[in-house]
């Protein structure tokens, strides 16, 4: 098993990440150009789940030997250590769920499963199951057909998933296709999901990657090729967006191919090991809803919503401080620095 020192590339790229989570939730560009927050927000933060996904299925596949126990036994753990965080983000959203009117909808136990299950109980939470059932997914195909037949699975529950999100508009013009996608939003609201979006992301980490990885590093080329893909999926935001086809805009197949080759560039990099702030890109993802809130809180209370509020930049810079200063508190509290370890 190799250091995980080696990777640091990949932490400093996650961090970057869970800061984009967090632009795609604020808006940053609002104020200044609705057309500037579109490129960032709404399509450059496109890149980070997908980078989370192939950063799972890597660091956890490249443990895996011969032996089928032995990565069962793995996978048990890392699926043990997904739910308890889970189970924990539930609860410990339960208060901001009653601030913002969950449990004044028609809520059925039949929602709440769902919402468990595919949705989330908030909604950045919906990462957590999504990633269980990615793993899970990509597991059982792992030991059951050819690497290059997990791609192709992965790929076409990958196309469900994004003929259901961005390109659902142009979709449903085919005969019968309205009809399946509405049948399958009585389970879920969306499929940006663990069924359609998560497992081939997760097997391009398991895989490519994972052989990638051997390979001497090109990071000039990487580089060059991240770049060029995340021009063409600003082309495609734009098209889509242009077209009036989106009924979600969170899956794109550009985005995937930049995530890949970013996270190709990041395991080259020879950047200062993080492992004093490595789990601060779990915090900062799970908490900022929360510096969300308590941002708009104490701007209003102080008379400064017109610099954090109105001014959205500010607003987002103050959101992303907020939240790494919860994650540095939180990652010395024994509890929880176990749940991320």
């Amino acid at each position: 098993m190799r250091d995980k020192k080696m990777y640091s590339g990949l932490d400093w790229l996650k961090i970057i990440a869970a800061l984009l989570v967090v632009a795609n939730h604020t808006g940053p560009f609002s104020t200044y150009s609705k057309e500037a927050d579109f490129f960032f927000s709404g399509m450059l933060s496109r890149v980070a789940v997908p980078i989370f996904f192939i950063s799972a299925g890597f660091l956890l596949f490249r443990k895996f030997t011969e032996d089928t126990q032995y990565n069962r036994t793995l996978l048990r753990r890392y699926a043990k250590k997904i739910v308890l965080l889970y189970a924990f983000a539930i609860a410990a959203f339960i208060p901001l769920n009653l601030y913002t009117g969950y449990f004044t909808k028609k809520v059925t136990f039949y929602s709440i499963v769902r919402d468990i299950l595919f949705d989330g109980t908030f909604y950045h939470l919906w990462f957590f199951p999504s990633l269980l059932i990615g793993v899970h997914i990509v597991y059982f195909l792992y030991n059951k057909v050819s690497r290059l037949m997990l791609l192709l699975i992965t790929g076409t529950l990958f196309l469900i998933g994004l003929f259901g999100d961005s390109y659902y508009g142009l979709a449903v013009q085919l005969p019968g296709v309205k009809q399946m996608y509405d049948g399958m939003f009585q389970w879920f609201d969306y499929t940006r999901n663990g069924l359609f979006f998560a497992p081939l992301p997760i097997a391009l980490g398991a895989i490519v990657l994972k052989k990638a990885d051997t390979t001497p590093p090109r990071p000039l080329f990487y580089g060059v090729i991240s770049l060029l893909s995340l021009a063409l999926l600003m082309a495609e935001g734009s098209w889509l967006r242009e077209a009036g086809y989106p009924r979600h805009e969170s899956m794109y197949a550009a985005a995937i191919l930049a995530s890949y080759f970013l996270c190709r560039w990041a395991v080259s990099w020879k950047l200062k090991d993080v492992a004093s702030f490595r789990k601060w890109r779990v915090w900062i993802y799970l908490v900022h809803p929360l510096a969300v809130v308590l941002v708009r809180g104490a701007s209003k209370a102080a008379n400064l919503d017109h610099l954090f509020i109105a001014n959205t930049l500010l607003h987002y810079l103050a959101v992303c401080l907020l939240s790494i200063v919860m994650s540095a508190v939180i990652v010395r509290i024994p509890i929880l620095r176990k749940l991320t370890g």
